[in-house]
This record gives structure tokens, sequence and C-alpha cells, in this order.
């Protein structure tokens, strides 16, 4: 299912773990209380979508654009987000922190540090 136009698409509370949506454009979506553990989202576009409540454990989140995107609620345990723009996105600060200690990379779709992207 990779490579997906999912533009505006509703993910609410899907259970959407081992899911490789890698290439796919999540941008405007909403997504509130869904799991996407250990899913594959590489080289996704997040930006604008709400990921209320999510559960992003262990995902791949390389290279991941989620400019503008509200992720309030959202766990990162375990995710890899190197290359991953958190640019003017809605962060709790506890997982902000947590995503801090092993970001690394620079988004190849906006040239954005991750690093800098987390305010870390």
């Amino acid at each position: 299912m990779s490579n997906q136009d999912l533009y505006r698409s509703i993910f609410a509370a899907c259970d959407c773990r081992l899911i490789n949506l890698s290439g796919s454009n999540l941008a405007g979506s909403t997504d509130t209380f869904a799991g996407f553990e250990l899913a594959n989202l590489e080289n996704t576009n997040w930006e604008r979508a709400l990921a209320d409540r999510v559960v992003f454990r262990g995902a791949n989140l390389r290279n991941a654009n989620f400019t503008n995107a509200i992720l309030s609620g959202s766990q990162f345990e375990g995710a890899d987000v190197t290359g991953a723009d958190f640019t003017d996105a809605i962060v709790d600060n506890a997982q902000r922190r947590l995503m801090c200690r092993k970001a690394k990379g620079v988004n190849p779709v906006t040239g954005v540090e991750t690093r800098e992207s987390l305010g870390c």
C-alpha cells in the first residue's frame, strides 16, 4: 500500500500496526486515536494533518514531513525520526524531548534539520 495519495483521508481509531504507507501523501488527513505501531511511514507527507493521540511507537518515520501538523497526545517511543521535519508542528513537550535524544538528519524535501525542527 505504499506511494498512495491519501490526501485528507480519515484514519480515526485505525489499527494500522505494521502497515506500509512509505512514500504516501497523508497531508491534511485526520488520524485521531490511530495506531501506527511499527509501521513503515518513511518518506510520508503529513503536512497539516490532525494526528491527535496517535501511537507511532517503533514506527519508521525517516524523512517524514510533519510541517504544521497537530500531534498532541501522540506517542513516538522508539520511532526512527531521522530526517523528519516537525516545523511548526504541535508536539507534547515530553515527546519532543524524547525525540531530541536521537534526532538527526536533514529532511530531503524541506531541507530542514530534524533537531532544528523539534527545537532541540
